[in-house]
Order: C-alpha cells, then sequence, then structure tokens
C-alpha cells in the first residue's frame, strides 16, 4: 500500500505532524541564531549606534522565538499527529490484512474498523480540529478492500514488503542517519568547548580581551548543544536500530505461517510491537 491508499484520516494526520515538526526546528533554529548573532554583535569593537540597535533587535527576536514556543508549542501537533496517524496506519494494517480483530465477515469487518477509526477521532478532538487536508476524501479506499479480499499469499506478500521491510529499512535509516549527526553536533561542541578555553586563557595574558569573543563561543556551543538535546540524535539513534533488529526477527517468523488464524496473530503481535515503539518515542518527547 502506497500512502494515497490509507483513510483520509491518516494522510491528514501525517501531513500535519511533519508540517508541524518542520515549523518547530525551523523556530528553534531561528532563536538559536539570533541569540548568536546578537553575541557576535556584541563582540564587535565598534561603537556605532546601529550595531546596538541590530543587536537589541536580534535579542527582541530571541525573546519572541521563546514566547511562540513556549505559548503555541507548534511541537505539540507534531507529537500528537504522529500518534493520530499511526493510530489509524496500524489499524488499517490489520483490516487490510484479516488480522485480528477485523478477522470476521466483511460486512462485520467494516463497521468495525469504522468505529475504530470514530474512536480515534474522538479521543483526539483538539488535534483533529486542525486536519484540513484529505477532509474531503474517503476513509476506505479501493485498494484498501482489494488487498483485504486477496489470498492469504498475497496479503502475506503485501504486508512482508510494504510493512514489515518498509519499517525495517526505515528505522535502519534513520538509526544510521542519528548516529552520524550525533558525531557530527559531538565534534562540533568539542570544537567550539576547546576555543573557549584558548580565548580564556588568552584572556588572563597581555592581549586586549574585548578582542576574544569568548562570549560568542560560549553562545555557540549552549546553541549547538540545545541542538543536539531537540534532536536526541544519540538517543533516537540507538532506539532506532533497537527497533530495525526487533522487527528483523519479526519478518523471520513469517516464513512459518501458513493458515489465516496464524497470520491474524503474527499481524496483531507485529502491529502491536510497532505500536509499543511508538509510545515509547511519545513518551521520550514527554508528551
Amino acid at each position: 500500500m502506497e500512502e494515497q491508499d490509507f483513510p483520509a484520516l491518516y494522510r491528514s494526520a501525517d501531513k500535519l505532524s511533519l508540517d508541524s515538526q518542520k515549523h518547530f526546528f525551523r523556530i528553534l533554529k531561528i532563536h538559536l541564531v539570533v541569540l548568536v548573532t546578537a553575541a557576535v554583535l556584541s563582540a564587535i569593537n565598534i561603537t556605532d549606534k546601529w550595531v546596538y540597535v541590530f543587536q537589541l533587535l536580534a535579542l527582541i527576536a530571541a525573546l519572541g522565538c521563546s514566547v511562540y514556543l513556549w505559548g503555541v508549542r507548534p511541537d505539540r501537533y507534531w507529537y500528537a499527529g504522529r500518534a493520530v496517524a499511526e493510530s489509524v496506519k496500524t489499524i488499517t494494517w490489520r483490516y487490510v490484512s484479516r488480522a485480528e480483530p477485523f478477522q470476521t465477515e466483511d460486512v462485520i469487518a467494516k463497521n468495525d474498523f469504522k468505529q475504530s477509526l470514530r474512536m480515534i477521532f474522538e479521543q483526539n478532538q483538539d488535534v483533529c480540529s486542525k486536519l484540513t487536508n484529505y477532509a474531503n476524501q474517503e476513509q476506505f479506499t479501493v485498494v484498501m478492500q482489494e488487498m483485504r479480499t486477496s489470498s492469504l499469499d498475497n496479503r502475506k506478500g503485501n504486508y512482508c514488503e510494504k510493512r514489515i521491510k518498509d519499517q525495517r529499512d526505515w528505522y535502519a535509516k534513520k538509526a544510521a542517519f542519528n548516529k552520524k549527526k550525533a558525531n557530527l553536533f559531538f565534534w562540533g561542541l568539542i570544537i567550539a568547548n576547546f576555543f573557549g578555553v584558548v580565548l580564556a586563557i588568552l584572556k588572563m595574558t597581555e592581549i586586549n580581551p574585548i578582542y576574544l569573543p569568548v562570549d560568542v563561543i560560549i553562545t555557540l556551543a549552549a546553541s549547538l548543544l540545545s541542538w543536539m538535546q531537540a534532536k536526541r540524535f544519540t538517543e533516537l539513534s540507538a532506539s532506532y536500530a533497537l527497533t530495525a533488529h526487533e522487527i528483523g526477527f519479526i519478518h523471520e517468523q513469517l516464513d512459518r505461517i501458513n493458515t489465516e488464524d496464524e497470520f491474524s496473530k503474527f499481524v496483531g503481535d507485529a502491529e502491536n510491537a510497532f505500536s509499543r515503539e511508538h509510545t515509547q518515542w511519545a513518551a521520550r518527547r514527554d508528551v
């Protein structure tokens, strides 16, 4: 299944989450950049009122970003939107795979699926009120019904390729990406701190301290650390690597599945494992 084959509620929640994530990090990046800019302007040895004006504007911008991040909390819809999207996604895979609790006859299963969708919607009224995209599109797609009515072998193949392998590849790729970023920013922080120590030592010598931008280096190091904490590169790298291996173990069990009941239980166990990771991710984000 492709993204457009999922219910409209999933696609709308997924877009809200992605847009909110980008918006949050955009504001955070602006906040850190203007703080470093203000520190640079304070270190410039120019007694011109325009330097002071630009520094004031930079500090006002930083204050505005802080108030905005605290008051509006754009990250809230990033987390909440992702929770809704993943909840819809997991019940959709259960439905199209004829897995528990949708292993009953099609009419009953479709009604149960509708009720599950409505429950997710009603339990997340706040975030769902922001879901303006795809609001006029269907919650049941043709591909969903075609996959559900296909043979056991076809459903096994689709679930293996489009769910298990897709998830394992995503987590493995993200684990490697976050590890690379963690190392990059760690060395950036070490270098900034090293220069800070060198400049602090030089201030103790005969060199005029006004030409030693210690404050700039300190602000830069603090900004790098704040970005690392917001992104949680190291933590996510370890978590995603573990999840990728766990999905690999799940994948190996698929070859032993031969009946509808076995496949139903297998999909249920797999989706429970995916849901646990999403719950842990939300908990780490302090939702």
